[in-house]
């Protein structure tokens, strides 16, 4: 029986430096990709998809609720990525979408690898320049 081996990854609070473009703390980039979203403690795993993504946080619809205030992990692939990004954060915000039949969850990110914001951040500044140059 092999022994398992741990692996420690170096991780980083999330900034809170504010960009006021939109009112909104960070700039969003619409992106929908395939999304494991996790409840520690509560053995929920939930299938889920994005709607976007910022450097401090990403938009996830689930087919259940998830109520503000639960810490959670979110397993994803940006697109063109070339590997998977896992960051926790906390729901802080969570309603029912009668339009798309599911629930919206906001996730403020609250730790991560400096890995995953530097690809974080590259995609939302690319996604940023794509829009503006339309």
């Amino acid at each position: 029986m092999k022994a398992a081996v741990a692996t420690q990854r170096t991780v980083t609070p999330v900034s809170t430096r504010e960009d006021q473009s939109h009112g909104r703390r960070f700039i969003r980039a619409h992106v929908e990709v395939p999304v494991t979203l996790i409840v520690p403690g509560e053995e929920l795993i939930l299938d889920a998809r994005s709607i976007d993504v910022s450097r401090g946080g990403m938009r996830v619809a689930t087919s259940a609720d998830v109520p503000a205030g639960h810490l959670v992990v979110l397993r994803f692939t940006l697109p063109q990525g070339e590997r998977e990004l896992l960051v926790r954060g906390r729901v802080v915000l969570s309603f029912y979408d009668n339009a798309a039949e599911s629930y919206a969850h906001g996730v403020a990110f609250t730790q991560y690898t400096p890995q995953d914001h530097d690809e974080i951040s590259r995609f939302v500044t690319a996604s940023s320049e794509a829009t503006d140059a339309h």
